[in-house]
């Protein structure tokens, strides 16, 4: 009996912590004030229209922060090690995927190192 009415108290505990949560998070957003403008028809009546609110108050990519050169994905047929480093130690092995590249390469006598997106975060693949 005890661990029914423990546990009971427990979830009413997370339910009043999740609503205090949720209604904190509604208060605190910010609201724009849109101030209505009238306008008038063809008929003479006037119509009071509010301006749309901006869901974004400013662009998230400005001018000049685009990609101007994509990089090329590389396509790997065969199960290929990375490593963290050109000519370090193996890291893991990716199945065969296409995978993005970050445009660094790097030449060597073996064939060349191109840096790639892992999910351990960046690291190289040599190309033969």
């Amino acid at each position: 009996m005890k661990k029914i009415i423990t546990i009971a108290a427990a979830l009413g505990l997370m339910a009043s912590m999740g609503t205090a949560a949720f209604a904190d998070s509604a208060s605190t957003t910010s609201t724009t004030n849109s101030t209505p403008s009238t306008t008038t028809s063809a008929t003479g009546s006037s119509e009071t229209v509010a301006e749309p609110t901006k869901l974004v108050p400013e662009p998230i990519i400005s001018a000049g922060e685009e990609v101007t050169t994509p990089t090329v994905p590389l396509i790997l047929t065969v199960n290929t090690p990375f490593y963290f480093e050109p000519g370090g130690k193996v890291a893991s092995v990716l199945a065969p995927q296409v995978v993005d590249t970050t445009g660094n390469r790097v030449g060597s006598l073996l064939g060349e190192w191109v840096e790639v997106y892992t999910w351990l975060g960046t690291a190289w693949i040599l190309v033969k």
